[in-house]
């Protein structure tokens, strides 16, 4: 698959401000404090998005990020194959009560190969993981 590009990777603590002010914007319509919870399920609020942290990437070859891109040929083969390279898909599909995000095939974490392979075997989320390791 040579047509999946990065398409966001380290951002900084204004840019995620911008984008998360802007989903805000969007959901304003539902008064302040159901916006800030609408928002904070698809745009990370600033200081806590992992693109901050300049370990995880959107990588997808849509006109835009979306979740259809989990089920393109391109998008299954990242899935299958990320652990191998050390990535995972951090907010995996059927774990939004875990992580609190919605759905993102698109949203790679980088964390080691060993781990990674780990939770591809189980079939969990990062902070599953991080509790059967015994941190939170």
């Amino acid at each position: 698959y040579n047509d999946v590009t990065v398409t966001s990777g380290f951002r900084n603590y204004n840019y995620q401000s911008q984008l998360f002010n802007a989903r805000l914007l969007q959901y304003s319509y539902l008064g302040d404090e159901k916006a800030y919870a609408a928002a904070s399920k698809i745009v990370a609020v600033p200081g806590t998005s992992e693109h901050q942290s300049g370990l995880c990437c959107d990588m997808h070859n849509l006109p835009a990020a979306d979740v259809s891109f989990g089920d393109t040929p391109a998008g299954k083969w990242m899935a299958a194959n990320c652990h191998k390279f050390g990535f995972i898909i951090r907010y995996p599909e059927g774990k939004t009560d875990i992580t609190g995000i919605t759905y993102e095939p698109w949203h790679f974490r980088y964390i080691g190969r060993y781990h990674a392979c780990k939770i591809y075997e189980r079939g969990i989320c990062l902070e599953e993981y991080w509790t059967s390791l015994g941190r939170s």
